[in-house]
């Protein structure tokens, strides 16, 4: 499933539940999916990722080939250890499991994008502090600055 492209903040309520874009609310009740599976990404300094269940299956097909192999294990216990079933409520609401929560340092401001077919919740203040400035530097260097400029258009003789 290809996600509406999306960036917003969102606000923890006391119960651990977010309030989903419209947006990602319309898409999702369109293919009929009102569950995510939600998983630490990378470790309590990154973010909670969420798949519906088929792109789920497919991230799990693609890295559990082998139990012995040191890579499928290490997706095992990275990634599939944290894994939680969400369920979107009729209001749009997702309730964020509280062990991930606390992992993940998820308190109350949080910042939500999605990337193709998942989705990211990070909190506010790492996304803008750790993750973006990061993430913009990496892309700088592997594709250089300005790389997603549009090109100029040739000009005929």
């Amino acid at each position: 499933m290809l996600l509406p492209a999306l960036n917003a903040e969102l606000t923890l309520d006391p119960k651990g539940r977010v309030m989903l874009p419209r947006q990602l609310q319309v898409a999702l009740e369109a293919d009929g999916i009102n569950g995510l599976v939600a998983f630490a990404n990378g470790g309590p300094t990154k973010g909670l990722a969420l798949y519906t269940l088929p792109e789920w299956r497919a991230l799990v097909a693609e890295h559990s080939k082998d139990p012995l192999d040191p890579k499928s294990r290490l997706f095992a216990l990275a990634i599939q250890s944290t894994a939680q079933t969400v369920t979107v409520d009729a209001a749009g609401r997702m309730l964020i499991p509280q062990p991930l929560r606390r992992m993940l340092n998820l308190e109350r401001e949080l910042y939500l994008f999605t990337a193709g077919g998942w989705i990211e919740v990070w909190d506010l203040a790492r996304w803008e502090q750790q993750a973006m400035p990061a993430a913009a530097a990496l892309w700088d260097e592997l594709y250089g600055v300005d790389s997603l400029r549009p090109k100029p258009a040739p000009v005929s003789a």
